[in-house]
């Protein structure tokens, strides 16, 4: 079984075609993954509760209070790349006397914050396509090349 097999509709599927003995049995695991389900919901509307502010469009609640949790103090980082730097977006360098070059980027930084910044990141594609730099990276973003949509994108 793969997926949501608890949910109502899936395990109503599952119940046809499963045996008696064992669907009494998951009966009781799904009874107790329902009402998982349903408080995992109520903690996620009072997460995205909340948040305070006036959000861009596209940018949901949820990813904003878990980025605000996440870094605690904005006031620690003194520019954009330090808050860069803190998500793992920096590139590895290589430079031998007067001669720079920059690699792929290094990850260092808190693998949650960089999986929430490209998350929003695909949001601000989606909802704000006319946005500026999204539109300088359009042929990327929008092409069917996976390898060079993700490159664009962090």
């Amino acid at each position: 079984m793969k997926g949501s097999w608890w949910r109502v509709y899936s395990f109503a599927k599952w119940q046809k075609v499963l045996p008696e003995w064992i669907t009494k049995q998951l009966e009781v695991w799904q009874a107790n993954l329902c009402l998982l389900d349903r408080q995992i919901a109520g903690a996620k509307s009072e997460l995205i509760k909340s948040v305070k502010e006036v959000l861009p469009k596209g940018f949901g609640g949820q990813s904003m209070a878990r980025i605000d949790r996440e870094i605690s103090d904005w006031g620690r980082f003194s520019t954009r790349r330090k808050v860069g730097c803190f998500g793992g977006f920096v590139p590895q360098e290589h430079s031998t006397g007067e001669g720079q070059r920059l690699g792929s980027i290094t990850k260092v930084g808190s693998p949650r914050i960089r999986a929430l910044i490209v998350e929003m990141a695909w949001r601000l594609v989606r909802f704000q396509p006319g946005y500026g730099p999204i539109m300088q990276w359009s042929q990327a973003l929008c092409g069917n090349n996976p390898v060079k949509k993700k490159k664009a994108i962090v």
